[in-house]
Formats: structure tokens, sequence, C-alpha cells
């Protein structure tokens, strides 16, 4: 059975070699996990003006996040409850929660790259980011996000090379020749767009069995609220427990401990994550096997909600992620967000 996952501490440049844990991950998470929301001109149609409410839904976090375990994100689910309204959903597996923060827009990131300019539109190597926030240890694909150097729009990619170490390279959409210094900010476009949506943040599952997690996730997430415009429009989702951690494990421990924590900090706007209650499952018709009762009975999501105990101890399937979406949207109208 697989053990939960974290990340290893961020090595301090880009091109060291990252090692990468072996992980189990279903066919569908390869085609979820990338979430480019700059490479889609569409993202300039669904956000409305400044004079307007932005109706957009914008969800930020790991695996969970994008669905993995199942056939679509959570996020889809709630949208097409909330009369269809803008959604999109920004997940990399694996990542923990300073890497999610990032991107996000709550946690600065700054560049430094070779020869310090930019020179034409090729691509420059990045020499030393303040945060790796498009690495994950869980996967070879090819990440990349859009903003700004300077005023200079250009895009940050991520690679993993044939010896496991990974590059991450900025190149400008046009012909840029500019003094780049050291430690510059790189101001992210999705996140700048983002800050008048309202945000459901989901962090910390790759945090746990870390000695840190519990400072780590609430740094994160206290940064990311902070970046939202007031008034701020936010749901925090609690971590999720993985199927091998039930009642007496460390890690549900220290789950519980974080939820506790978060729930006292966020009140109306935390969303926890016990197993589903009978009319939760009643209400999406789903009934619980002797073996889902025991999972409930051990304080879990039962293992008929869960894509595979076997051999994926972390993620959800559809009917799962059903249970997610109507906690979301029940605290959405509740909010009146």
């Amino acid at each position: 059975m697989t053990k939960p996952h974290t990340d290893r501490p961020d090595p301090d440049q880009p091109g060291n070699m990252l090692s990468r844990r072996t992980f189990f991950i279903n066919s569908g998470v390869g085609m979820l996990s990338a979430a480019f929301l700059s490479s889609c001109n569409i993202i300039d149609d669904i956000f409305p003006g400044k004079t307007e409410k932005d109706k957009t839904l914008a969800f930020f976090g790991d695996s969970l996040t994008i669905g993995a375990g199942g056939t679509a994100p959570y996020g889809t689910i709630v949208a097409a409850a909330l009369s269809n309204r803008p959604v999109l959903s920004d997940g990399i597996v694996g990542q923990v929660a300073s890497r999610i923060a990032v991107r996000q827009g709550g946690v600065p990131l700054t560049i430094s790259i070779e020869g310090g300019k930019l020179d034409s539109i090729k691509p420059i190597r990045i020499t030393k980011l303040s945060n790796l926030f498009l690495s994950t240890p869980t996967n070879s694909n090819e990440y990349s996000r859009t903003g700004s150097v300077n005023g200079v729009r250009c895009t940050i990619r991520r690679v993993v090379n044939g010896d496991e170490s990974e590059t991450y390279t900025i190149a400008p959409a046009t012909v840029s020749v500019m003094e780049v210094p050291a430690d510059t900010p790189f101001i992210l476009e999705d996140a700048e767009r983002l800050k008048s949506a309202t945000q459901i943040l989901w962090y910390g599952r790759n945090n746990i069995g870390s000695g840190n997690a519990e400072t780590d996730i609430i740094a994160a997430l206290e940064s990311s609220v902070a970046y939202i415009n007031a008034p701020a429009r936010y749901i925090v989702v609690g971590v999720l427990i993985s199927s091998v951690e039930g009642k007496g494990t460390a890690n549900f421990a220290q789950v519980a401990s974080i939820n506790e924590k978060l729930a006292a900090k966020y009140g109306k706007a935390f969303v926890e994550m016990t197993p589903p209650t009978e009319s939760e499952m009643a209400e999406i018709g789903y009934v619980p096997t002797e073996n889902d009762i025991k999972d409930l009975a051990n304080l879990n999501f039962p293992r008929g909600m869960r894509s595979d105990v076997n051999s994926d101890d972390i993620h959800l399937n559809d009917k799962g992620y059903k249970i997610v979406a109507n906690r979301v949207i029940a605290k959405l109208k509740e909010l009146k967000y």
C-alpha cells in the first residue's frame, strides 16, 4: 500500500538534482495535472470588469484540487451547481502548501537569470528562484506560468532532464533586451487576475508527516488570504487524511490538530474534511458497505469513495469529490459568495 507522500525541502538552485519519489498516479491524473491558465485566451473573456462583482471561482491546491482519482476537478461540480459560474482549477500533484501559495500569489516570487538580462526572445536559464513553485517530486511533466518581470511579459517553464535534475527557463513574449538584477520580482499573471475571484484553498496534504507541517500550512494560508482583494471572499478546505491514517496513527493526530487550528482561525470560511455523514451519503444516493462502515467508524472516508485503496491511499473518486463539492457549495451559499 502506498504511504502518504510529502515533498522534500527545496534545493537552493533550480538546476540541482531533485529526488522523485515513486508514487501511484492513476491514468486520469496525467491528463489533469497541469492547469495552464495563461495559455488560454478564454481567460480574458471570463473575467468581468472592475465595476462588477467577480463571479469567478478559483480553486488552488494539489492533486486533490484537480480531481486525481476521479474524472474531473471537483470545482466543475461546484460551478455547475451555482448557475455555471466561471471556474479555474490550478493544481499540481505532490506540491506542498508553500508552492501552492506562490502560484496563488500570496507568497512573492523572485528570480535571478543567467547573464543578468533578457536577450531577444530566446529562453534564458533561471539560476535562482525564491521558490520552486512548479516543481513536484511525483512526475516529470512540463509546467509553465506566464507573468511579468520589470513590466515585460514572460513565461517561466519547468522541465525535468534525463538525469532527473530540472531546469527552469524564462522567455519574453516579445523581443526584449533588458537588465534583470538578481532577485527581481516575477509577477504571476493569473495570480493578479484572480485576486478579485472567490478562492477555494485546499492546501497541506503533501505536508503531512513533516515536523513543520502545521507551521508551513498555516503560514501559506495566511499569506494567500491576505493577498485576495478586500473584502476577501475565500474558503479554506481542511486537510484530508489518507486511507491508512486511522485513529491512533501519528499522522491522524497531526491532521486533526491542524484542522482544529484552521477551524478556529477561519470559522465560517472553513470546510471540514471529516467523514461523510449519513445524510450526506443519502443525498448522493450512496449506500455504505460493511467495509465502508468500518472506515467511517475509524473516522475516515469510506473506501468506496476512494480512488483505489490497494494502490492509492490519498485520492478520492467521483463520489468522494461529490461530497467535498457539496460542502463547498453549501458554504458558498451560506457566505453569499
